[in-house]
């Protein structure tokens, strides 16, 4: 790529009444570096041309004097001969490429990141630490230089090139829950890099978290609820058959909401799609599906605080989840009592029996409450709340 800076250099030394002798004090150099810089013999290294276009009041584009079209040429044809490189495997070049991208190009991110940084994926296939050096300078360049919308992408990539040594650190700075999720990136990373031995775990506990948000009910049950009951119905009867076909069940329709088991790991879902269901029915006056709801929804939080173990596992019957586990312990909450915890990585549910007898208090089951069976019903989850007893 052809520059312009020595006559630029000379140009605005000129605008600002400034002799050579003058500029190289202002820039710590010589007057014969300034006059081989303005005649192009030689150049300031590369990391002055910032602080040059500062002192200038313009940008180290206009010091290069660089067209739009000049800088998307220099940067395909750097483009492809880091191609070449990569296809050679040639790691010298590869590196060095790797430096001139990152020394050189920091102005022209809009033309290099897309195409180039698309392509350094394949380095991965070295396996060679000189290139994973330059690779994680690389990296923090584009962070610093490019729009936030463009570091996922970079994270995504990383996390499948980083080794093993590193990849923990590097995903706990870069990774959140919300929009980059830890175990997301982890299984995207054994899956390319063809580790079968350690994708299983990470298979098994992202597909749980999808499963979990398929069938959880919708965040606006209620409104959804008010227009139109009937097809709320529907909709949680659909999660529920779901739910348990994923894990081989076929339970009659009165315990289609425990589905017949004693506990899996999937109760914290099964009693928030009880209740709606059971609100459901009780909003329509249809009284004995409701009370029939009601109660296998119960059966759950019995089953879930009747465990004698203050820590323990549980699984569930999926073939697609065969020995996969929560986490699961017992806690007293100050405000809420005796509740369950079913934990996995950053992913937490919970049990608490006394959110759920607030609940039932709601005008959803107004209906439900003139009938005697919503008193013995309703004793049973009362039953289920618990307070750490103290002593004075």
């Amino acid at each position: 790529m052809k520059l312009d800076l020595g006559n630029q250099i000379r140009l605005n030394r000129r605008r600002m009444n400034l002799t050579q002798e003058q500029l190289a004090e202002k820039f710590g150099t010589s007057p014969q570096a300034i006059s081989r810089w303005e005649n192009g013999t030689t150049y300031p290294d590369i990391e002055m041309l910032p602080m040059i276009a500062s002192f200038f009041e313009t940008s180290v584009d206009a010091m290069l004097g660089c067209s739009d079209e000049e800088k998307e040429k220099y940067c395909a044809e750097m483009q492809r001969s880091f191609e070449s490189a990569v296809r050679l495997k040639d790691i010298d070049r590869t590196v060095e490429i790797m430096r001139e991208i990152r020394r050189d190009l920091r102005e022209y991110q809009e033309y290099w990141y897309w195409g180039l940084y698309n392509e350094l994926w394949k380095t991965r296939l070295f396996h060679n630490e000189k290139i994973l050096d330059e690779l994680r300078l690389l990296t923090e360049e584009i962070f610093s230089v490019c729009p936030k919308e463009h570091h996922a992408c970079v994270i995504e990539w990383m996390a499948s090139m980083e080794d093993d040594e590193h990849i923990e650190a590097f995903l706990n700075e870069h990774t959140t829950r919300e929009h980059m999720d830890h175990s997301t990136l982890l299984f995207n990373r054994y899956k390319m890099r063809e580790e079968l031995d350690k994708i299983e775990p990470i298979r098994q506990y992202v597909l749980w978290v999808e499963l979990e948000h398929i069938i959880s009910a919708a965040n606006d049950w209620q409104e959804y609820l008010c227009k139109d009951p009937n097809h709320f119905i529907w909709y949680c009867e659909t999660q529920l058959n779901y739910l348990n076909s994923i894990n081989c069940l076929s339970p009659d329709k009165k315990h289609i909401i425990s589905g017949g088991e004693q506990l899996d790991l999937w109760c914290e879902a099964r009693v928030f799609l009880g209740l709606r269901y059971t609100a459901a029915f009780s909003k329509l006056g249809r009284l004995d599906e409701a009370y029939d709801a009601f109660e296998d929804t119960i059966r759950v939080v019995e089953y879930a605080m009747s465990i004698k173990k203050d820590e323990f596992e549980l699984g569930c019957s999926s073939p697609a989840l065969k020995g996969f586990t929560l986490k699961c312990e017992y806690h007293y909450l100050e405000e809420s009592g005796r509740s369950l915890s079913l934990s996995c990585n950053e992913w937490q549910n919970w049990i608490i029996p006394i959110d759920y007898q607030n609940a039932v208090k709601s005008f959803w089951y107004d209906a439900m409450r003139e009938d005697v069976r919503f008193e013995s019903l309703f004793e049973r989850l009362n039953k289920c709340v618990a307070f750490k007893e103290t002593t004075e």
